[in-house]
């Protein structure tokens, strides 16, 4: 268990930065200036999603055929930028009403967004944690198939 620990990290990082994000989703969706105005089912269907792939990969990744365990990889991935881009979209009017148009906004949509930018920044840091494990983890495959040569 503590080797699966220590070598999932960055998947437990994205996992907490997911779950963050995801809170701050729901918080922001339903108080303040966005309460009335919804919330989107791809982003909490697509975030819980990759929650569970992520955890499902962490604990039990080592047992699954590596064709799987990169796909869970991917997957996840996928999923991430699918619950990203749908929060991000939703959150660009506001951004246009703020940036674009400062004429008497209420302080009610710049506290909205300046949250709304927190859970952005989470879910940001998730795809990249991914994205950084996808690839070292290769590199410490391909190590493992072909060692440095010997010099001498």
């Amino acid at each position: 268990m503590a080797t699966t620990i220590k070598t999932h990290v960055s998947e437990l990082a994205a996992v907490a930065a997911t779950l963050i994000g995801l809170v701050v989703y729901l918080v922001n969706s339903t108080t303040g200036y966005m309460a009335g105005q919804g919330m989107s089912v791809p982003v909490i269907v697509s975030s819980v999603a990759a929650i569970v792939t992520l955890a499902a990969r962490t604990f039990v990744g080592d047992r699954l055929p590596a064709v799987l365990d990169d796909a869970l990889l991917v997957g996840s991935e996928v999923l991430l930028l699918v619950g990203f881009t749908q929060f991000v979209l939703e959150r660009v009017r506001l951004a246009a009403d703020i940036y674009f148009i400062p004429v008497n906004y209420p302080a009610s949509e710049q506290i909205s967004l300046n949250v709304a930018l927190i859970g952005v920044v989470c879910y940001f840091a998730a795809i990249i944690l991914l994205v950084v494990k996808a690839f070292t983890a290769k590199d410490a495959q391909h190590t493992a198939i072909m060692p440095e040569p010997a010099v001498g």
